[in-house]
């Protein structure tokens, strides 16, 4: 940028004469002329920065509120390192994220939120419908209807446990429930609704055992004195024939 001078000016309080006229004259001409050069060097400065070049810009020179989400294309925030307070965002995609509570919204339900006690949903009314957390040694899966407790599924030492405060029901829609392994029944109070003919193999093993009592138990016995003999029956057939010989006169 040219070095402009600005004319210096020392007015007298006495009476101004017609030199001092002309001189002030002379004077309003050279301040107009450095004001119109100072202007074109401003208008060409402001033309031609090359803001595409930019490396560096003092913070200081910054006006609060001026470079928007528009303004801004970068690869790597990485440098930014501080309490941003409240943060509006759209997409946020991350490889670790540190945070004491997360949840889907502040104060409108329903809603799930994450924090040191674990995961937990609440329902429309706004009371809490599951949680996933610890439990003594292990984990837990808590169901509550509307904050009221109705079933509990969790893991610790002893093994698995499904629990409910009424009826527990295991269902499978389109296939067979497998149960493998090991099954006791010792601390079952009550077993209501099981019949045979509902156990494959065991019904058929039963239909085996009992058509064996049918063809083999002796339920009947009968002797023919003329024959000696003595025939026993099953309920289907003549088991045996037993001769007995008549006993000699003493």
């Amino acid at each position: 940028m040219a070095n402009v001078e600005l004319p210096s000016v020392n007015p007298s309080l006495g009476d101004i004469s017609q030199s001092g006229v002309d001189q002030l004259r002379t004077l309003v001409k050279q301040l107009h002329n450095a004001s119109v050069m100072q202007t074109e060097e401003l208008l060409y400065i402001l033309n031609n920065l090359d803001t595409r070049n930019v490396n560096e810009i003092d913070g200081d020179v910054l006006v609060t509120g001026t470079i928007t989400a528009a303004k801004m294309n970068v690869q790597k925030l990485s440098a930014i390192a501080a309490d941003l307070g409240a943060i509006t965002a759209g997409t946020i995609d991350s490889v670790e994220i540190y945070g004491s509570y997360i949840a889907t919204s502040r104060d409108q339900f329903p809603k799930v939120e994450m924090s040191p006690a674990g995961f937990k949903a609440y329902g429309p009314q706004g009371g809490e419908s599951m949680s996933l957390g610890q439990a003594d040694d292990g984990g837990a899966l808590l169901f509550m209807d509307n904050g009221s407790p109705r079933g509990s599924i969790y893991g610790d030492a002893e093994g698995f446990h499904v629990g409910n405060m009424a009826s527990v029901h295991i269902k499978s829609t389109d296939d067979k429930t497998y149960l493998e392994g090991p099954i006791d029944f010792t601390g079952a109070l009550e077993v209501t609704g099981l019949k045979i003919e509902h156990i494959k193999d065991l019904s058929q093993q039963l239909a085996e055992i009992n058509g064996n009592i049918e063809n083999n138990m002796i339920t009947n016995a009968n002797f023919d004195n003329s024959t000696r003999n003595l025939k026993l029956y099953s309920k289907t057939r003549t088991v045996a024939t037993v001769f007995i010989p008549a006993s000699a006169p003493e």
